[in-house]
């Protein structure tokens, strides 16, 4: 499940915001935004003065509280007094993307020689979870899509076919254009995500919690489809549940040489973890991070949101349980183990690691060695998992059995009270 763009559009206009006159900076933006972005997105629509306190709110919000990927704002950025766009979005922002203004001025340049008193700016603003491009544009729409479009029988391109890329590289989803306006350019090393697609199991009644179960290698989503039935028999509070199953992306995978099956990172050795798929690791995380964004934007508390997953799913879970910045609910693996374990890229250690925790392990699993799972462990807690509880079963391979069941049950109704 892929989701949507969504972009702000913000016009920023003292007489349109009193009604002094019609406002044609956000219709022009909608409409060019419909005819060249070929998947679905989601627009929020502001009309606000010159002040810069109200820009500098409105902006936050946006980004913070709504999560849009892209803002684009109009108006408000010459020399007068009154014209602090850059201003406040530059007092918001954690970096400057100093290229977008430079060729927004360049476009502009080709028809008057005032555009150097133009003062736009793009800009990223990031929070722990999210983060999103901002871009000051003109305020008449011939401008607007001048800019956006570029200039192509002068061979000036125009500064939104910089956009996909520049917001798939700050973790955000992908954007696809119509190339008869703009043709977005990715450099070609560059990987677009993958549209993640899962199956969503829904409570009888209104879902006040979501479990993210994240899937084995070569397997996918649907192999998860009764769990949540399988933990409420054994006495799991999960009737309001939302299951949500994801399913990873095919990719080849270097120990089976090359064949392609689902994977949420590539593996090379099954005894030995001296080379691991970082990149790929990475990437996956990034995916988890968007589909518990998801599950908070449906109205689901961050504290009532659990991971979980088995064998590379479960590899997954430890990772996001020590990279999340902010704790949820809780995390389970299953059969699995802590990737990158002295590689520097686990060196950060976000809060999330003082969520609960449950792990649990074969101690005859053939797949995984339990000596994994039993370092990881002991990792987890040197890194600070102080509500971590490990548990392993005699005699059981890589598989999950009902004793393994009833103790997750038994976590999940402890955390969930």
């Amino acid at each position: 499940m892929n989701k949507n763009t969504r972009i702000g559009l913000v016009s920023i206009s003292d007489r349109a915001s009193q009604g002094t006159y019609k406002d044609l900076g956000i219709p022009s933006l909608k409409d060019w935004l419909k005819k060249v972005i070929l998947n679905p997105f989601e627009v929020e629509e502001r009309l606000i003065p010159d002040d810069k306190e109200t820009i500098k709110a409105v902006l936050k919000e946006l980004v913070d509280e709504k999560k849009c990927d892209l803002v684009l704002t109009t108006g408000g950025t010459g020399p007068a007094r009154r014209d602090v766009t850059p201003d406040a979005t530059l007092e918001i922002a954690t970096r400057e993307v100093p290229g977008f203004g430079e060729q927004m001025r360049r476009i502009s340049s080709v028809f008057v020689p005032t555009a150097i008193l133009s003062r736009q700016v793009g800009a990223l603003r990031e929070t722990e979870d999210h983060a999103a491009l901002i871009i000051n544009l003109p305020g008449q729409p011939k401008a607007i899509a001048e800019t956006l479009e570029g200039l192509p029988a002068k061979g000036v391109n125009g500064v939104f076919a910089a956009v996909p890329y520049c917001i798939e590289l700050i973790g955000g989803p992908t954007i696809e254009t119509d190339a008869t306006y703009v043709k977005a350019f990715r450099p070609k090393s560059a990987k677009r995500p993958e549209i993640i697609d899962s199956l969503i199991l829904e409570p009888e009644g209104k879902a006040d919690s979501a479990i993210i179960m994240l899937h084995g290698l070569g397997a996918d989503g649907s192999d998860f489809g009764h769990f949540r039935e399988e933990l409420i028999a054994s006495g799991a509070p999960l009737e309001s549940t939302r299951m949500v199953l994801p399913n990873a992306p095919y990719i080849p995978i270097s120990m089976n040489n090359g064949y392609e099956m689902r994977g949420w990172f590539d593996l090379y050795s099954l005894e030995s973890r001296d080379r691991e798929d970082a990149e790929g690791i990475k990437k996956t995380f990034q995916l988890i991070r968007r589909l518990i964004s998801e599950e908070e934007s449906k109205g689901i508390p961050r504290d009532r949101i659990f991971l979980g997953g088995f064998s590379q799913g479960c590899c997954m879970t430890l990772y996001a349980a020590v990279q999340l910045d902010k704790p949820i609910g809780g995390f389970f693996g299953l059969s699995g183990y802590l990737p990158l374990i002295d590689k520097e890229e686990v060196e950060h250690v976000g809060s999330a690691i003082k969520s609960p925790i449950f792990i649990g392990y074969g101690e005859e699993d053939s797949v995984v060695p339990p000596a994994f799972t039993q370092i990881s462990v002991s990792y987890l807690r040197k890194l600070g998992a102080d509500k971590l509880s490990a548990h392993g079963y005699p005699g059981l391979q890589h598989s999950i059995d009902l004793d393994e069941i009833g103790d997750l049950a038994d976590f999940l109704a402890t955390v969930l009270r």
